[in-house]
C-alpha cells in the first residue's frame, strides 16, 4: 500500500506541473543557439610543442656533433678486416697488409681472380668468409671486369645482394682503378654505397703493367697509401688507424681463388 501512494503521489506532481504550464500566461523561451563547427579546423594539426621541437633539434645536434668527433677521431681499436675482391688486390695487399700489421688489426685477403660482382653475388663465397673471419671492418674491391658491361640495371641488383650480405659491418668499396672510361659501373657502386664509402680510383693517374691495365706493384703501392690516408681521414664514414708503416709485415693472410668455369 505504502508504494501505491507514492506512485499516487508522483503521478499527482507530474499533473500539477502540466496543469500550471498549461494555465500560465507568459512565455517561456530556451534561449539556446546552435553553432556551426568548422570541420576542417576541427581536423587541423595543433601547432607544435616548442619545447618539443627544441628537443628533437638538440637531439639532431647531439647526433650530428657525435658523427664529427668519430669521424675526426679514427677508430683505434684493433679490426679484423675481410679484404675482398678481383685481381686488383693482388698489388694493393702487399702494401695495405704492412699498414694492417703496423697498427695492429688483422688482415684477411681473399683474391678470385677474373671474379664480378654477379659471381660475388650469386655464389656462397661470400657468406663462406664472413663466417670464416668474423671481421669487424671489410674493404671491397671489385669491378674492374665489368668497366665496359651495358646491364647496368643487373649490376645494380648484384651490388645490393653484396652489400645485404655484408650487413651491418663497417665496410667501404674501393672502385676500380680505369685504364679506360668506363659505361657507368663506378656511379652503380657509388649510387649504392654512398660517397663517404666509395673510394674514387678513377681519377688516379697509376703505372701499369704488361696488360696495360693491372698497375705495377709500385704503382699499386701508392695507390694503396692513397687509399690508407683516405681511410683514417674524416671524408670516410667510419675511419680507422692507418699510420704509415716503418716496415714490411711479416705474415700474409691470402686466399687464392681461381676463375670459375
Amino acid at each position: 500500500m505504502k508504494n501505491q501512494w507514492k506512485s499516487l503521489l508522483l503521478l499527482a506532481t507530474a499533473l500539477c506541473v502540466v496543469l500550471g504550464y498549461a494555465l500560465c500566461k507568459s512565455e517561456i523561451r530556451f534561449d539556446v543557439r546552435l553553432k556551426k563547427v568548422n570541420m576542417a579546423k576541427t581536423f587541423e594539426p595543433r601547432p607544435a610543442d616548442s619545447s618539443v621541437e627544441a628537443g628533437l633539434a638538440a637531439l639532431a645536434k647531439v647526433r650530428e656533433d657525435s658523427i664529427r668527433t668519430a669521424r675526426e677521431h679514427p677508430d683505434t681499436t684493433r679490426q679484423r678486416i675481410l679484404f675482398f675482391g678481383d685481381s686488383m688486390l693482388e698489388g694493393l695487399n702487399r702494401r695495405l697488409n704492412d699498414y694492417a700489421e703496423q697498427n695492429g688489426h688483422e688482415l684477411h685477403t681473399v683474391v678470385w681472380y677474373s671474379s664480378t660482382s654477379q659471381i660475388w653475388a650469386e655464389t656462397d663465397t661470400l657468406k663462406h668468409f664472413l663466417n670464416k673471419v668474423d671481421p669487424t671492418y671489410v674493404i671491397v674491391c671489385l669491378c674492374a671486369n665489368e668497366l665496359f658491361v651495358k646491364d647496368l640495371d643487373q649490376r645494380d641488383r648484384y651490388v645490393k645482394t653484396i652489400l645485404n650480405r655484408i650487413g651491418k659491418i663497417p665496410y667501404v668499396w674501393i672502385g676500380p682503378p680505369n685504364w679506360k672510361e668506363d659505361t657507368g659501373i663506378n656511379d652503380v657502386i657509388e649510387r649504392n654505397v654512398g660517397h663517404d664509402r666509395f673510394f674514387d680510383s678513377r681519377h688516379l693517374n697509376l703505372e701499369r703493367g704488361r696488360d696495360h691495365a693491372h698497375p705495377t706493384f709500385s704503382a699499386a703501392a701508392v695507390w694503396a697509401d692513397t687509399i690508407a690516408s683516405w681511410l683514417r681521414s674524416p671524408n670516410t664514414e667510419r675511419p680507422i688507424r692507418l699510420d704509415v708503416p716503418s716496415q714490411k709485415a711479416r705474415t700474409n693472410r691470402i686466399t687464392l681463388l681461381m676463375p670459375s668455369k
